[in-house]
């Protein structure tokens, strides 16, 4: 089936692998859901190892994470050859599910729960999602994708006439692995220009406008025609308290507390997008809001880093749901999940959940991190590298606001008792 499995080939109880750089949740998901799970990952945490025998990380130093090591490329070929003859099912999350090229070489060899390669690529195609954003009016910051290998072949970046800018701007590659090149925020020529000579970056980067405003996200599940956004989520970004710093992701909170009317018009042109591309299961899409205008950011067409938090605040296996959605069998799928979401828009009291990573203000060794609410927990005595994920902590609270003050407490708490700092 194109866009999605049989319904035959995913019965409770069989295998089911994972692939990704943040797999941890899904795993634990989908072990929730009864599944006998095979784990491929980066790190080699203490708390992901014990979620199954099955478990392979691609850290070489148990004791010393380094992110330099990885790649997308690299994880896939691991992946593969730890799967093999093992599974034929497998679920894909960041940063695998997000790159064509890496979804194309693992369809080869497994059945893909959720989006094919095709998908995937139209899905983070600016020029087929302008087309899309057209047909529905929907803001978006002034994007232009060019070839950073003609870049560098001209003296002065400024000299080229068709990259017509709007600074600040945010740069990234397009294909994480064509370079070391993550969102970074720009204010001239001459930075950009830097940028892409210091980063090495191959091939297309994306070069768009700057949007200030608040970071939100929307969680989506498809059946590849029919489409329900089931919570709208406030994103961390750059946070300093975390160790965070610029565009760096830093965690969400579950849901985002904000006018009612602007939640609704952002699930509305979440589901619209995601049905208009044809994918499937549970996917994401960014925004950020400025003063009421909504400017669409991009489409992750996998499970997100939210799925912990929209679990909990729904009450529902986000996996299980995920690979229902991919059976797409269902004629009433959208009349049915509509429904069983549909308390969220009468709910007046509720908590609300947050998650943030903690990151390495500067080489740090782990002590001791006892605390029953944090996650991704390296083992004692790791050595932790500047502007590298340390774990997680989790909180909930009677707000969006709440939930923020009691993970600003706890991270401290971490940083104050749980770390030595080099």
């Amino acid at each position: 089936m194109k866009n999605g499995i049989n319904s035959d080939l995913i019965d409770m109880g069989k295998k089911i692998g994972i692939i990704g750089l943040n797999a941890k949740a899904a795993a634990q998901s989908a072990k929730r859901a009864g599944y006998d799970v095979f784990l491929a990952t980066y790190f080699s945490d203490a708390d992901t190892a014990s979620i199954t025998k099955n478990f392979f990380p691609m850290q070489k130093e148990k004791f010393e994470p380094d992110l330099k090591e990885y790649s997308i490329n690299t994880l896939v070929d691991f992946a593969t050859e730890k799967f093999k003859g093992k599974v034929n099912n497998v679920i894909l999350t960041s940063k695998i599910g997000d790159s064509a090229k890496a979804v194309k070489i693992i369809e080869k060899k497994f059945k893909i729960i959720g989006n094919n390669s095709e998908n995937v690529r139209r899905a983070k195609s600016w020029e087929f999602l302008k087309k899309v954003l057209a047909k529905h009016s929907i803001l978006y910051p002034k994007t232009t994708v060019v070839n950073a290998n003609k870049i560098n072949e001209i003296n002065g970046i400024d000299k080229i006439d068709e990259i017509n800018l709007n600074f600040p701007c945010v740069i990234k590659a397009m294909d994480i692995d064509n370079g070391k090149c993550p969102p970074n925020k720009i204010f001239s020529f001459a930075e950009l220009e830097n940028l892409i000579t210091r980063s090495k970056v191959q091939r297309e980067i994306l070069i768009q406008e700057f949007i200030d405003g608040i970071p939100l996200s929307c969680s989506v599940l498809s059946d590849g025609r029919h489409a329900v956004a089931i919570s709208v989520n406030q994103q961390l970004i750059g946070e300093k308290f975390l160790g965070g710093c610029g565009l760096k992701y830093c965690g969400n909170i579950v849901p985002y507390e904000g006018n009612r009317a602007l939640i609704q018009n952002i699930k509305k042109i979440s589901e619209f997008i995601i049905s208009y591309l044809s994918i499937v299961g549970s996917n994401g899409i960014d925004y950020v809001v400025n003063k009421d205008k909504i400017y669409f950011m991009e489409v992750n067409p996998r499970i997100q880093d939210t799925i912990e938090n929209v679990e909990k605040y729904l009450g529902i296996n986000l996996v299980e749901e995920h690979i229902k959605a991919c059976n797409n069998s269902d004629e009433k799928f959208n009349e049915k999940f509509n429904e069983k979401f549909n308390f969220i828009e009468e709910r007046k009291k509720g908590k609300f959940y947050g998650k943030g990573i903690i990151y390495a203000e500067k080489d740090v060794k782990v002590k001791n991190l006892a605390p029953l609410n944090i996650g991704d927990v390296p083992n004692s005595g790791c050595l932790i590298k500047k502007n590298e994920p340390i774990c997680c902590i989790y909180e909930e609270g009677e707000s969006n606001a709440d939930v923020l003050e009691k993970m600003k407490k706890g991270t401290n708490q971490i940083y104050t008792n749980s770390l030595k700092f080099f």
